[in-house]
């Protein structure tokens, strides 16, 4: 499943920022570039060649390329009917519908020849949930790479295999490690060097293993970055707690109390699957907003806070787009 994973973000040209592969089903986050709906995607024939090359066959692949060349460059040559060609195969790029059709129907077709079965294998279409950046999307993705610890498979988050941040910690190098802490650092986003006022992407070096740590342990804190008179960064990473009981949970949910949202991570969070939209208030509200005609009359506002959980201060606060009735915490 990863290595299909991989291939269709090559070919798609979307970004794969987390994964966790469990036993029955998977989360995926994605970064998908915009794109106008129902367009081909522009790019270059040596682009699109090496696209098609991370997807297709050898054999399929050499067809593309001599349909193409000949296109351009045959007796008949024609640049319409060459762009023609690519934009069969590029109207299925940035777009996260395509991504999913082509990553479920391939790992379909190789589970049942592996197993000797025919049919269908997946049982419904895929839940997607738009999240938007920075806090929601560190959150998102803390969520999935603990899938895992809540199924108590593993203790520990790195432990499991078949999560990118599984991945991201494994010692030896691989084009998959590079790729999954690739997406760990863009989840983090950018960090201010304090001494110069500028800003720079977050990169593994900079300590964003040991920041991305602390999300997965402890409330959503984020790590101190500090700075010296001769304008290096240095990281101070705090102590945290690691986990919590059930019986805990169970137990502050009886007696009306909420859990912070680190807490809550380390349950089934119903509104990160269902929610249809994640993000502060301005932003749910202006997805409400983009579709108000699926929505009734009396509907004024999109933004609905997330029950059962709490937050220390109000600017952190998350919120969705469906107000879940019951078992928000599973």
């Amino acid at each position: 499943m990863v290595r299909i994973i991989r291939k269709y973000e090559a070919f798609c040209g979307v970004r794969v920022l987390a994964y966790c592969c469990m036993t029955n089903h998977l989360h995926i986050l994605v970064e998908v570039p915009p794109k106008k709906k129902g367009a081909p995607v522009e790019m270059s024939d040596e682009l699109f060649l090496r696209k098609l090359k991370a997807l297709y066959s050898p054999e399929a692949y050499r067809d593309c390329e001599l349909m193409l060349r000949g296109l351009r460059e045959g007796p008949a040559k024609s640049d319409a009917a060459a762009e023609a060609f690519k934009a069969k195969f590029t109207r299925r790029m940035h777009d996260i519908s395509e991504f999913m059709k082509g990553v479920k129907q391939s790992f379909s077709r190789w589970f049942n020849k592996t197993h000797g079965r025919v049919g269908t294998l997946w049982e419904s279409r895929f839940k997607s949930v738009l999240v938007e950046d920075g806090y929601a999307l560190r959150m998102m993705t803390a969520y999935i790479d603990l899938n895992p610890v809540r199924a108590g498979m593993v203790e520990r988050p790195e432990d499991y295999k078949w999560s990118s941040y599984g991945e991201a910690m494994q010692p030896k190098a691989s084009k998959g490690r590079e790729l999954a802490r690739s997406g760990i650092c863009r989840v983090l986003g950018k960090m201010e060097e304090r001494c110069g006022g500028i800003e720079k992407m977050f990169t593994w070096e900079d300590g964003a293993a040991e920041s991305y740590r602390m999300m997965l342990f402890s409330d959503g804190e984020e790590v101190f970055v500090n700075c010296t008179e001769s304008g290096e960064v240095g990281i101070r990473v705090k102590t945290v707690r690691r986990g919590f009981k059930r019986k805990d949970v169970e137990k502050v949910l009886r007696n009306g109390g909420k859990l912070t949202f680190g807490e809550a991570l380390r349950c089934r969070v119903r509104y990160l699957s269902d929610g249809l939209a994640v993000g502060s208030r301005e932003f749910v509200d202006g997805i409400f907003e983009q579709s108000r005609e699926r929505f009734g009359a009396k509907r004024e506002t999109g933004a609905r806070v997330m029950r059962e959980v709490g937050w220390k201060e109000k600017k952190s606060r998350l919120y969705t787009l469906r107000q879940l009735r019951k078992d928000v915490l599973g």
